[in-house]
Order: C-alpha cells, then sequence, then structure tokens
C-alpha cells in the first residue's frame, strides 16, 4: 500500500511539474533566418522549416512548402549563367587594396593566389543552406551601391584588434572564451621563457577576420566566405561588391566547411545563387537556433603508475 501511494504521489508532482513547464520550456532563443530549402532533401527542408523541431517536422503545410520548392528547382533550366560576373578592380580601390596588403589578416591571402576583383554577386553559386537575416541587414545599412570605398570595408575589412570577454575557472585551471561571432578562433601556440627559470607555454586565441571570397572551380564562382553580407548586399539591391577571388584546381583545395549542400546541388545543372536566398519559390524564411561559439583551455596535473 505504502509503495502504491508513493507512485501515484509521484505520477501527480510529475503532472504538476509538466503543467508548469511552457510549451518551449526546452527551445532555446532563436533568431530568423533564410533556407534554400529547393535543394534540400524533403525531410530536411521539413526540418529547417519547423525551427529544426522533429516533433513539428512532419506536419502537412511544412511538407507541402518542401515539396513545390523542390518542384520549382526541378523546372528550372539547366545550366546557370555567370557572364560578365566579375571585372578588375578600378583604381579607386587602390588605396584600400594596399592596406589590405599591409595587414597581417589579409596579406596571406594575396601570398595565397587571391586577387580583389569586382563579382556581381547575384550570379554566385551559393552552398550554405541557410543564413541569418537579422545581422546581414543591419551590417549593410546605409551603404549605397556606387560608394566602392564604402563597400569594401564591409566586404574586405581591414583586420583589427577585437576585445574578447574571457572568464577564468581557477578551480579547474580552464580559460574560457565565448562569442557570438562564430570566427572565434584558437589561432596558434607559443611557448617561451617568461622570467628566470619559469617556462610559458600557451594558446594563440582571437576572432578571425572575415572576407567575401569567391572561388573559381569548374568554371563556376562559388561563394566560399561571406554570405551574411552577401545577402545583406543583395537585400538592400546591391549587387557588385568588391571581393577575393581566386581560382581552384581541386574540390578538396576549396576547404570548404561542413554542413553545406549536397555537392551536387551546387555543383550540379541547377545550382542555387545567392539571389536565391531571396526567392520565395524556392527558398522560405525560418527560425534559426542562436548560438555561441566557445573555446576553451585548460592545464591538468595527474600522475601515471609505473
Amino acid at each position: 500500500m505504502e509503495s502504491g501511494a508513493q507512485e501515484v504521489k509521484y505520477k501527480r508532482e510529475q503532472k504538476m511539474s509538466e503543467a508548469a513547464l511552457p510549451v518551449n520550456a526546452l527551445i532555446g532563443p532563436h533568431q530568423t533566418g533564410r533556407a534554400l530549402i529547393g535543394w534540400m532533401t524533403a525531410n530536411e527542408a521539413k526540418l529547417w522549416l519547423s525551427g529544426r523541431r522533429v516533433d513539428l517536422q512532419n506536419r502537412e503545410e511544412y511538407e507541402r512548402r518542401a515539396e513545390q520548392a523542390r518542384a520549382a528547382v526541378a523546372g528550372r533550366r539547366a545550366g546557370l549563367d555567370q557572364a560578365d560576373i566579375r571585372i578588375a578592380a578600378p583604381p579607386e580601390l587602390n588605396g584600400h587594396i594596399e592596406a589590405l596588403r599591409q595587414n597581417a589578416a589579409s596579406a596571406q591571402f594575396f601570398n595565397e593566389g587571391w586577387e580583389v576583383s569586382i563579382i556581381d554577386l547575384s550570379k554566385v553559386c551559393a552552398a550554405q543552406p541557410h543564413i541569418n537575416t537579422g545581422q546581414s541587414i543591419q551590417r549593410v545599412e546605409g551603404l549605397q551601391a556606387h560608394d566602392l570605398a564604402a563597400l569594401a570595408a564591409v566586404s574586405l575589412p581591414i583586420g583589427a584588434p577585437v576585445a574578447l570577454p574571457v572568464l577564468f575557472d581557477p578551480s579547474k585551471n580552464t580559460w574560457i572564451f565565448s562569442s557570438s561571432n562564430p570566427n572565434l578562433r584558437i589561432a596558434g601556440n607559443f611557448s617561451g621563457q617568461v622570467q628566470p627559470g619559469r617556462m610559458g607555454f600557451g594558446f594563440l586565441v582571437g576572432i578571425s577576420t572575415s572576407f567575401i571570397q569567391v572561388a573559381l572551380y569548374r568554371d563556376r564562382y562559388l561563394l566560399r566566405d561571406g554570405y551574411h553580407r552577401a545577402f545583406g548586399f543583395l537585400n538592400r539591391g546591391v549587387t557588385h561588391v568588391p571581393a577575393f577571388v581566386r581560382q581552384f584546381a581541386g574540390y578538396d583545395e576549396l576547404a570548404l566547411p561542413a554542413g553545406l549542400l549536397p555537392q551536387d546541388s551546387f555543383l550540379g545543372e541547377r545550382p542555387p545563387t545567392l539571389r536565391d536566398y531571396l526567392d520565395e519559390s524556392v527558398s522560405a524564411e525560418i527560425s534559426v537556433p542562436v548560438t555561441q561559439k566557445m573555446a576553451v583551455i585548460q592545464a591538468l596535473e595527474f600522475s601515471t603508475l609505473g
């Protein structure tokens, strides 16, 4: 009897606890984005439409929306027009280009064979399945299509030191860095004598400067980095911007990040372009989970047997 009473009490308390939780109690903060659902598998498209809610992804409206977008892509004419997509940088950008050459963050691009050109973003092929729209629009606010110097300051920024929020946990000998910027990186390491008889060993941490990078591969211009700014420019009606451009011989040399659309979608006969993020027939507004990039550096001491 006592055991049965305890079970009833437990179930009653559990129901009260569940009732007290809001529907989205386990759902973190989200932000608005756009997704190229026409080039995703049906299940992946429905998952993005549902805000990554597995319990909601099979709703009829998501299935219908995904099917329509995929059909719109399949109905397109094969091929991609990238004629006149690239023109030489005009003399008015000479000062900015020279500043890029003198800056440590961008000098390496010139050493690797990248060049600065004016690129028509509306014709550039897209490989990233989704983008966040809020910050994208804010970053290009006030810019005008005719002001190439101002556009270059955003598309090819001159790197500057950025202060990082950092915490130290003495109980675990741990440094913790956190940022909403996905370019937070452990950029290197160092060692050396810091005082007589004491050696220092550590890591370099920082937010790497991001540039709009367009890769030419198999006669196709593909955006390698800078998706959010590119969307912001196109959303504002700005199509031609300064960008780093380089030709690649092999796919592995592109060093593309994980999580992109299937390779046969952006290298196939009907690839998405950056303009397609704005096309309601093949893309959709979505809810994107807000993420934080973290870097953790910890020092450990331990003893071994033997």
